[in-house]
């Protein structure tokens, strides 16, 4: 009997999300859900995920010798050769080891991609890229990621970092990103970006619903504020968030320019939450781009939403396999159909 199942975790930088995953359909069986907080050290961050992947297994009523394997989508520069976590601007670990310690207590392959390279595969599989073969997809949330697929493949870099859409420079002398650099496009159209925003307008003396809902201690406000702030019609918030989508629109149209891509898929919280957050963005894309390049040029929301990244992480496993059956081999794995 072939293995049908895998799990999927996506640790980015407010959750970790673990999912069984049906690897043939992409049906999630099970998920668990649980904050990051502020999970950096490598004990803590594995401790972390083991223990929703644990609770996801038992709610599928899955043991770990029946999955193919572990697929981790993180949200930062990954060393896949190794399964480290390199840099993660939003997560605040660096030269973390997540494939071993996880493939040690489980018994079963690991492997470790980006967040929004692992969601790519997934609308590439089972959602808004299926059946092109060249698209650019995005994804906003604490952060901006982006997944390039070129002539049906996922591009990767020289270095395995591609897509690190979020850190190209709007404005040389800008605003402080979490990276260490100034002026990234991550900075200006991001949620935390939109949030810090708001803050620093209020502090100004600017009138909002939001003045009460700062957390005066780290200087923050919650995505949830916020959207509340927006149902209610606050001005300052819909501002905001206008300005947000706008400066994605502008970072987009130079990498939709260098690309001409057939499609763009847009996902993450702020474009599913937050409907005209989307439409500005497009609508500052078509007003900017080349008329050539934007003719054909087709705009899209994610179709698997907040599940993309973990069936996207226990996709990896199966592209894994099909490339390299061989490393699976000591874990008695059988043969499965891939993508």
């Amino acid at each position: 009997m072939t293995k049908k199942y895998a799990v999927g975790v996506d640790f980015g930088g407010t959750k970790v999300l673990s999912a069984v995953v049906n690897i043939e359909t992409g049906e999630i069986l099970a998920s668990e859900k649980k904050k990051r907080k502020q999970a950096k050290e490598q004990d803590e961050v594995v401790s972390k995920i083991c223990n929703t992947i644990d609770e996801a297994l038992q709610e599928a009523n899955v043991s770990a010798s029946e999955i193919l394997g572990i697929g981790i989508g993180a949200a930062g520069m990954t060393d896949r050769e190794n399964g480290i976590l390199l840099k993660a601007a939003n997560i605040g670990s660096t030269n973390v080891k997540l494939a071993e310690p996880l493939s040690q207590k489980y018994g079963v392959p690991v492997q470790l991609g980006n967040d929004v390279e692992v969601a790519t595969l997934a609308e590439k599989s089972f959602g808004a890229g299926v059946n092109c073969d060249n698209f650019l997809c995005v994804f906003v949330g604490t952060g901006v990621g982006s997944g390039v697929v070129v002539n049906g493949s996922i591009l990767r870099g020289h270095t395995g970092v591609a897509g690190e859409i979020g850190h190209t420079t709007l404005f040389p002398d800008g605003r402080l990103c979490g990276c260490g650099g100034h002026g990234c496009l991550e900075a200006y159209a991001s949620r935390t970006a939109i949030a810090k925003a708001i803050v620093a307008r209020i502090q100004r003396g600017e009138e909002s619903v939001l003045a009460s809902q700062i957390d005066e201690s780290k200087g923050i406000i919650r995505s949830k504020a916020i959207f509340q702030a927006l149902a209610a019609g606050d001005k300052l918030a819909e501002d905001a968030v206008r300005q947000g989508a706008e400066y994605l629109g502008i970072g987009l149209t130079s990498s939709l320019t260098l690309l001409n891509p057939e499609k763009l898929i847009l996902g993450g919280g702020l474009i599913e939450s937050v409907p005209h957050y989307f439409e500005t963005a497009r609508e500052e894309i078509f007003k900017r781009i080349l008329p050539i390049t934007g003719s054909k040029l087709v705009i899209e929301k994610s179709v698997l939403g907040d599940y993309a990244g973990v069936v996207g992480s226990a996709l990896l496993i199966v592209e894994q396999y099909s490339l390299h059956p061989e490393k699976f081999a000591s874990h008695e794995v059988e043969a499965v159909s891939t993508i």
